[in-house]
């Protein structure tokens, strides 16, 4: 394993195309017949980036063998990798939330500790879950500084049970394979289904920190929990691909009327109803087992907040795909909606194209209102230039009364 603190020793030429995107901001370099160099190098080597004229550009972090074959971790040429130094940078720009970890009435336990190159740690995502630290790893080239990682944030909150995940595939298959980090070179086994309970704005929730991607939180939508929890109080909600009910259950202990879970997934649905009940709101709360727009075809009933967040694609009853599919499922839900009613509708961010959410949202509910959405968190902070750092868009539209 390497040190983690490494200088610049090699270069990697890069196209004028190229070297354009990283003046732009973007941080990925993808080979092409001008990349010239990779042949020298192994993952995780430090690297200075220079143009076709030799002009430095940007220190990265290669990965010769990937699609993005190199990885900035720093704007200027000429620097070092020092892994524990970023950690403790981006464990540093959390402080609030760090404090928030030990409030009384907002407690927050769950949120992001890493953020990927927009921390200068590329290729990596760190999360916190109550006193587990989930290091999720995405490419060669950061997995080489794993040691020097886990002992940086080991040392950040020493209590706290660091585990690995070990996904350098693409994010949207959940299959992963997690162990725990108990020093450098040492792994144990993790039981997928033991539990821990964390917390969002004093929300406690059951959360399975060993289980891979699906741990039972997407931390990266709390400011859009606490967006829609001033608007709760009294409201009707219907929450669809709901998962484990989190949406649901902040906006019940926010003071809504009552709340509606629809997903395909059983497993995850009686995860939100043990939600509901760790949260003393179980008397408000109800689940529907099926296919969105199946329950959305044959319910009767009218809701003031609607929240759609569906997945890229799944598999499942008739299966799923965002691009094909969604415009239906808002189409549905605006039907749904009551007159002064919200529907909020969530895109995570799609290979390729972009899906044009604005444009689809508006298509589905004529005579709705747009409504601007909340920024993302500090916590996933962005690059300018970079969309793929972006984790999800939002759009919102208002039924008139």
């Amino acid at each position: 394993m390497k040190t983690g603190v490494l200088q610049p020793a090699r270069t990697l030429t890069v196209s004028r195309a190229t070297a354009g995107f990283i003046a732009r901001g973007h941080p990925w370099v993808r080979p092409d017949r001008f990349t010239r160099g990779l042949e020298r190098l192994s993952p995780g080597d430090v690297v200075d980036l220079i143009d076709e004229r030799g002009v430095a550009l940007a220190s990265a972090l290669a990965d010769p063998a990937a699609e993005v074959c190199a990885r900035v971790f720093h704007r200027l040429p000429g620097k070092r990798f020092d892994a524990a130094a970023a950690i403790q940078r981006a464990w540093e720009r959390r402080a609030p939330l760090h404090l928030l970890a030990t409030s009384d009435d907002q407690r927050t336990t769950c949120y992001r500790v890493v953020h990927g190159e927009a921390d200068f740690l590329p290729g990596l995502r760190v999360e916190r879950v109550a006193d587990v630290l989930i290091v999720v790893l995405m490419a060669d080239c950061v997995a080489t500084h794993l040691d020097a990682i886990c002992q940086a944030l080991h040392a950040c909150l020493p209590n706290a049970i660091v585990v690995v995940r070990d996904h350098r595939d693409d994010l949207r298959v959940r299959e992963t394979s997690s162990w725990r980090w108990q020093g450098p070179g040492i792994r144990s086994a993790l039981d997928p289904v033991e539990t821990v309970i964390g917390h969002e704005f004093g929300v406690p929730l059951v959360v399975r920190p060993y289980a891979g991607l699906a741990t039972g939180i997407y931390v990266d939508q709390r400011p859009t929990r606490a967006w829609l929890r001033p608007q709760a109080r009294g409201a009707r909600v219907l929450n669809l691909f709901s998962y484990t009910g989190l949406f649901s259950i902040s906006l019940l202990q926010a003071g809504a009327a009552s709340a509606v879970d629809v997903d395909l997934s059983a497993p995850a649905l009686a995860q939100a109803g043990d939600n509901a009940r760790l949260a003393g709101v179980a008397d408000r709360h109800r689940t529907m087992h099926g296919e969105c727009r199946k329950v959305l075809s044959n319910l009767n009933e009218h809701f003031d907040r609607i929240i759609v967040d569906p997945p890229t694609s799944a598999h499942g009853e008739g299966g799923w795909i965002l691009r094909r599919d969604y415009p239906e499922v808002l189409s549905l839900a605006w039907a749904r909606l009551a007159p002064g009613g919200v529907l909020l509708a969530v895109c995570n961010t799609v290979h390729g194209k972009p899906f044009g959410l604005s444009e689809a949202l508006a298509a589905a509910c004529p005579g709705g209102h747009a409504l601007p959405t909340p920024a993302l968190g500090d916590d996933v902070p962005q690059l300018k230039g970079f969309p793929e750092g972006r984790p999800y868009v939002l759009a919102a539209v208002v039924r008139p009364n």
